[in-house]
Parts: C-alpha cells; sequence; structure tokens
C-alpha cells in the first residue's frame, strides 16, 4: 500500500499530504549543495531589508558586507547616488525577507528560501493545471520541465544574487494570481499578487492584461456566468489594487531620487559591453532589438572553448540560449485549445513582455542556457503549453521536455564545475 502511494505521488495522481511530503524532500534533497553553497553569501536583498528596518532605503558604507577575506565593502549591485548607496531594482523580495532579517542577525541563505519558494511554485502549478483539467500523468511531465528545463531552475540555483531572488518572488506572485484566477477570482488578491510580481519584475505588471480579459470572457461573454456588474466590480477592484502599487513605487522612486520615475537602473555602473551600449544608447533602445531577437528566438547552445587548440572548456556562454533551443517542449503552447478570448490575450499579455524585453539592453546576462527574462511570461507560457499538449504526440513532447532537462543538467554542471 505505501509503495502505491509513492507511485502515485511520482506520477502527481492522488497526491495526499505525505505525497507531497515526499515530493518535498526530494527537491530540498536536489538542492541541498546550492543551499550549503549559499551559506553566509548576503544578498543585497538582505542589506535592503535590514535598512527598511532602520527606516531607510538607502545604505552607508558601514551598513554593506565585506569582499571575503577584504575589508573593502562590497556594493555588488548597488549604485552610488548623492553620497548614498541604493539598491536600483524594485523592493517587494526585500520585504519579503523582513521576517527573517528580525529573526536572524547573521546573513539569510536566500537559496533556501528560493527552494521553498519553489516547492510553493510546484503546488500552484499543480493547482493550476488541476483547474484545468490536464490529466496528472500530463501534470508531472509539464512541472518537470517547468521547473528543470527552462531558466527557473538556474534563478533557483542562483538565489543568492538579487537577480535569481527577484526571478523566485516575481514567478511565486504569477502564479498565485493565475491560481487565484482559474478559482475564485477574488480582485483584491489577484491585484496584490500581481502587484509583488510587478514590485520584483516590472514587465510582469502586463498579466494583468490578461487577467482583465479573462474576466471578460468569464463575465461578459460565458452564458452561464454573464454578468456585468460583477465584471466591472472585479475589474475596477483588481486595477484599484494594482494601481495602488504602481503608485507606491512612484512615491519609492521619488523618495530615492526626487522623480517618480526613476528607476535607479541609469545610475547603474555596467561593466564590459553592457557599459558600452548604455553610454551610447541607453537602458532601453531600438537599437537593440535585432540582438536580442537572435538571442531570443535563434541562437543556440554554446560551450566555450579555449587554449591553443580550442579544445579546453572554460564555461557555457553567459548570454543564454533561445527560447525554444533550451526549451522546445514549450512548442506545444502553439497549439493550445482555449476559449478565442482568453488564448488571444495570453498571447497579447506574451508579445507585450517579450516586445519591451527587445528593447532592453541585455537579454539577461549573465545566465546559463535559458534565458532567465523569459520567466516574466513563462507562467502563462506554461498554461498554453498545458492546453496544446494533447494536440502533439505524447512521445514527442515527453522527449521534448526530457531533451530540455537533460540539457539545462549539462549546461548548469559545465557551469559549476569549471567557472
Amino acid at each position: 500500500m505505501r509503495l502505491k502511494e509513492y507511485s502515485d505521488s511520482i506520477s502527481f495522481k492522488k497526491l495526499t499530504p505525505v505525497g507531497w511530503s515526499l515530493i518535498f524532500v526530494v527537491f530540498f534533497s536536489i538542492h541541498i549543495p546550492a543551499i550549503r553553497h549559499a551559506q553566509g553569501i548576503m544578498n543585497d536583498y538582505e542589506v535592503l531589508a535590514r535598512s527598511i528596518c532602520k527606516g531607510n532605503f538607502w545604505f552607508k558604507e558601514s551598513d554593506l558586507p565585506f569582499v571575503k577575506g577584504t575589508e573593502i565593502p562590497d556594493t555588488g549591485d548597488l549604485i552610488f547616488y548623492q553620497d548614498k548607496y541604493y539598491l536600483p531594482y524594485p523592493p517587494a523580495p526585500a520585504f519579503l525577507l523582513i521576517p527573517f532579517v528580525l529573526m536572524s542577525k547573521g546573513p539569510i541563505n536566500c537559496v533556501f528560501i528560493a527552494v521553498i519558494l519553489g516547492f510553493l511554485s510546484i503546488l500552484l502549478l499543480y493547482s493550476i493545471f488541476i483547474r484545468l483539467s490536464i490529466p496528472p500523468r500530463q501534470i508531472l511531465w509539464l512541472i518537470f520541465g517547468f521547473t528543470f528545463g527552462t531558466s527557473y531552475w538556474f534563478v533557483l540555483l542562483s538565489a543568492h544574487h538579487v537577480y535569481g531572488f527577484a526571478e523566485m518572488v516575481s514567478v511565486a506572485a504569477v502564479l498565485l494570481a493565475l491560481n487565484e484566477l482559474l478559482g475564485k477570482r477574488r480582485s483584491i488578491l489577484m491585484g496584490l499578487f500581481i502587484t509583488i510580481a510587478f514590485l520584483s519584475r516590472q514587465f510582469t505588471i502586463i498579466i494583468g492584461v490578461f487577467i482583465i480579459g479573462y474576466l471578460f470572457n468569464q463575465y461578459a461573454l460565458t452564458p452561464k456566468q454573464k454578468n456585468l456588474k460583477t465584471l466591472w466590480k472585479k475589474a475596477f477592484l483588481f486595477c484599484t489594487t494594482v494601481g495602488v502599487g504602481v503608485v507606491l513605487y512612484c512615491l519609492y522612486n521619488y523618495t530615492r531620487f526626487q522623480n517618480p520615475l526613476d528607476t535607479g537602473y541609469s545610475h547603474i555602473n555596467f561593466l564590459g559591453v553592457l557599459k558600452e551600449r548604455v553610454n551610447q544608447y541607453g537602458v532601453f533602445s531600438p537599437h537593440y532589438v535585432l540582438y536580442n531577437i537572435y538571442n531570443y528566438l535563434f541562437k543556440g547552445f554554446n560551450i566555450d572553448f579555449q587554449g591553443k587548440m580550442m579544445l579546453q572548456i572554460k564555461d557555457v556562454d553567459l548570454f543564454g540560449s533561445a527560447l525554444l533551443v533550451s526549451s522546445p517542449f514549450l512548442v506545444a503552447s502553439f497549439k493550445s485549445t482555449w476559449d478565442k478570448i482568453p488564448k488571444v490575450v495570453a498571447w497579447v499579455s506574451i508579445a507585450l513582455i517579450f516586445t519591451g524585453l527587445l528593447f532592453y539592453h541585455n537579454n539577461g546576462k549573465d545566465q546559463v542556457n535559458a534565458c532567465r527574462f523569459t520567466l516574466d511570461f513563462l507562467p502563462l507560457m506554461i498554461v498554453l503549453t498545458a492546453l496544446g499538449i494533447k494536440n502533439i504526440p505524447s512521445w514527442l513532447f515527453k522527449g521534448l521536455v526530457s531533451y530540455s532537462v537533460i540539457l539545462n543538467a549539462i549546461a548548469l554542471f559545465i557551469h559549476f564545475y569549471y567557472h
């Protein structure tokens, strides 16, 4: 009987608390090396969280950790503005860390927290797929592919860094919003989750377009639920909640830089090729579009060989690989079967986020294999993928997921072993 329960857990059938506990133990165990590696490393979001507890959004040098083995302050991704240090990125991940900061004086292990967020995201994906009536066997492959066959795995492993941790918070928040949308549709909660995602990764606010479109389909076009009064009420509450988040972000920027639209990105001291780009064209520019189209859509997987005979592995190409090169199982999203309005609005939302990314000065560097910025829309794309599986051969989808996971594992091994 116990063996059958374990088998059901592995195949995501009839999951019980014992089954979920087993999945958590396996998931946690896989990431123990990354958790141990992150021990003692202070994430810049933790530095911000500690400053917020003191009533500040800025830091002195005395607030900063030191470069390992030296007495030099580690400024990391901080910017220097009017004699103070600031973290330019949105603040939601720092607020998430405040309870941990209050409980601990030493460095917080952000990879440990990211693993907890990762397990929460697995629970949410499972809930979303159940609500969409996806068969359990397909749910197994979908979760396996999303977690280990996309850029999600790398950002989890690198969550000791601000970029990875922000992505982990953002993805969990978007999945919370989508799960709520497919469930009870409580507008204020959906707005709160999208606000948290936005205050972690700004482009995720566009997922709100999909949410409004879905509500319109449910309450204006679906005969059994048609109720325009409910539609306007839910849309108003959702937009108002997100609007409050946008206003708070503008106030946050104004407090720091005396300009509500100044996020701080323009003050970053970029290095190398990124410095040359930003100095010449700025943070956003149409000059970056062709390069980003190539990287997001066509660029292959590259291993960096060096030495006189070009036979010595140094690392993988940290500019990443194209989305469908690194995670080809997502091609099923193009075969999704859904009501016309949700499907169209989902693709419009993805297209809007992707278009914004094309104008950005980089595609996510540093990253291993898959482009991490695609996580801004991947939670929505995996929903479309789930709804398209039945329209492609099962063996093909499983093969593509397996390929994605194996390629990701190879890339991560090369990076962490040789880098």
